[in-house]
């Protein structure tokens, strides 16, 4: 009985043996990673081992040689030219409405932190629930008109005073007196 188990022992280690080996030309014709990395494994020593290890690193990197993967993994930077940055700041410059929200966060800033009761402005903050977009008419001292998108909000500094705040909200019409001695928020929802 041991006998029979040496000769299976032996067969069986013989063609796993023989399977893990590959010769130098199954590997040349071979893209299969694991074909590769075997014959590497077994023969450390052979004159085409680097050569297969290149091959190796292509087949792992989707069969595409080293080169061509450094190739397309290198950014394409381009130099900074100063003379267009200058005309972009120019541009922002210029232009109203970047300057103009700017302004608007700023003066808002300053107000919230400005502990001085004594200060001239108020802050009206307008909440829309509606579904519709509207634009606010704020009369008194001076008149402003206050675009409110719908489900947003929006905001504007005020001179104290009294003031009638007036807008269709999805087609009802709001009409509020208001004192505006300190900053308020109005909220308005639709019954829609």
């Amino acid at each position: 009985m041991k006998k029979y188990f040496y000769i299976l022992f032996f067969l069986v280690s013989a063609f796993s043996s023989a399977q893990a080996q590959y010769t130098v030309t199954q590997v040349e014709n071979s893209t299969d990673p694991q074909v590769i990395a075997t014959f590497i494994k077994n023969n450390p020593n052979h004159p085409k081992t680097p050569e297969f290890k290149r091959k190796l690193i292509a087949a792992i990197n989707n069969n595409k040689p080293a080169s061509q993967k450094a190739a397309s993994a290198k950014p394409n930077v381009q130099p900074i030219s100063t003379a267009k940055l200058k005309n972009d700041i120019k541009k922002d410059v210029a232009k109203d409405g970047v300057n103009d929200k700017n302004k608007r966060t700023a003066e808002l800033l300053t107000h919230l932190f400005n502990t001085d009761p004594s200060t001239k402005v108020a802050y009206i903050q307008i909440i829309n629930r509606s579904k519709c977009n509207l634009i606010v008419k704020i009369s008194g001292k001076r008149f402003y008109n206050l675009d409110v998108p719908a489900k947003s909000q929006n905001y504007i500094l005020v001179d104290k005073g009294n003031y009638t705040l007036t807008t269709m909200v999805c087609d009802a019409k709001y009409t509020s007196a208001k004192n505006v001695s300190k900053d308020i928020v109005v909220t308005l929802n639709s019954s829609k």
